[in-house]
């Protein structure tokens, strides 16, 4: 992989808990109305997406109560995290997670990153992958950003690499729990990078990918 020269960025590790996408939002922010909806959009697109590497078991159990227990922690502590959401007409349509600097070698995480299945295709995956880069470079002390995605997430694989990412490394999903049981064998997975995220806010990519 080519890697391209690291960019200085000021390093900042508090954010608000949540940022909204400008082109998409028409009300207010507010805490109480926000967390319930990501985790129910964040179970849906598991449910979708992840069959197959997860159980059934697992997915079709209270995988809705697992994640608001999830992103009530999140939101209740946001430091060094980025939470970006898209709405369209008071509707959740899509949202991406970042965990600032979590990899001395690659950089911040794309923790989460969700679209509305039936949003898709839409420009909101790639127009939230600018606001995440953007976080980064503000926010970050390294403007590198990575990510994860299941081998047999091929749709999404190629929305990363039109996004300018490179596959890089192959990876064991880590069972959910801890608990072995609740995947089908040993799902792998790739790490998708950005060595300098810049890239990620360029209008050129961002009309037409996703």
């Amino acid at each position: 992989m080519t890697t391209r020269p690291a960019q200085s960025c000021p390093a900042s590790r508090r954010l608000r808990s949540c940022h909204r996408v400008p082109t998409l939002v028409r009300r207010p922010y507010r805490t109480g109305d926000l967390q319930p909806r990501i985790a129910a959009l964040h179970a849906d697109s598991w449910r979708r997406h992840y069959r197959g590497a997860y159980a059934d078991t697992y997915l079709d159990g209270d995988l809705l109560g697992e994640r608001t227990a999830v992103w009530s922690a999140r939101l209740a502590a946001p430091d060094g995290t980025a939470t970006i959401i898209a709405e369209r007409a008071g509707r959740l349509t899509g949202f991406v997670h970042v965990m600032l600097d979590a990899d001395p070698r690659w950089g911040s995480l794309v923790d989460n990153l969700h679209v509305d299945h039936s949003e898709h295709r839409a420009g909101i995956g790639a127009e939230l992958m600018a606001y995440a880069a953007r976080a980064v470079l503000a926010h970050g002390s390294s403007p590198a950003l990575h990510l994860w995605v299941l081998e047999q997430n091929i749709r999404a694989q190629k929305f990363h690499l039109a996004c300018g990412g490179a596959q890089v490394e192959t990876g064991t999903v880590s069972a959910p729990r801890g608990n072995p049981t609740l995947l089908n064998g040993t799902p792998r997975k790739y790490r998708m990078a950005w060595p300098d995220a810049t890239g990620l806010v360029s209008p050129d990519w961002n009309r037409s990918a996703d």
